[in-house]
């Protein structure tokens, strides 16, 4: 099974990518998300992967973050949701965002994408809010919800200032997701910033 794929972007489709990897090319289906997200055509891409059958088919469905395909597997072992319906989820909301509608029973967001309606956003979050080991944001277990210590929204406030400082979305959020594991307190908005400032810092020099 193919997990990852590191090559170059050879060509955008609606709702896929053609990567060249070594001068084999794989086409491979992406949410909206993604495609916002993409470098410029014949640069470098690492894609992590997941197959699965459409029209009885195997296709890859890539991501650009690995707890983005972890969600992508988890929403699809709930009854009704295929890929078409987890890459709408992962189009319309970003991994943090998925963890929180599940942890705070948030359906009417679930409920946003495209083929979901209310009653299989309810479900989703009735299926998966008592599941163990979820792949919570920047590495928070479920365990840590109850410690009380889940912070959705100073995470979303670090993001958003590290983007009012010029930096783009997807460096913000690596930047705070690894801030966020160095911190074993509560974590602040002010200490959350300052460590993902660092993480840049010793990134980039």
């Amino acid at each position: 099974m193919i997990a990852k794929l590191t090559g170059t972007l050879d060509r955008i489709y609606e709702d896929a990518v053609l990567i060249d990897v070594k001068g084999v090319a794989y086409r491979v289906l992406v949410s909206k998300r993604t495609l916002h997200e993409l470098p410029e055509l014949n640069s470098p891409l690492v894609l992590w992967t997941e197959t699965v059958l459409r029209n009885e088919q195997p296709h890859l469905c890539g991501f650009l973050e690995e707890r983005e395909v972890d969600w992508f597997r988890i929403l699809t072992q709930v009854q009704g949701v295929g890929a078409k319906v987890a890459l709408a989820i992962l189009s319309i909301l970003s991994a943090s965002e998925i963890s929180d509608a599940i942890i705070n029973q948030k359906s009417n967001i679930l409920s946003k994408a495209d083929g979901v309606g209310p009653k299989l956003a309810s479900r989703i979050v009735l299926e998966l809010k008592g599941k163990k080991d979820l792949p919570i944001v920047f590495g928070i277990s479920t365990k840590d919800v109850n410690a009380n210590i889940f912070p959705s929204r100073e995470v979303d406030d670090a993001i958003s200032a590290l983007m009012n400082l010029g930096y783009n979305k997807y460096d913000a959020e690596n930047a705070v997701s690894k801030a966020s594991q160095k911190i074993d307190s509560p974590i602040t908005l002010e200490t959350l910033v300052r460590l993902s400032l660092q993480e840049f810092q010793a990134r980039y020099g």
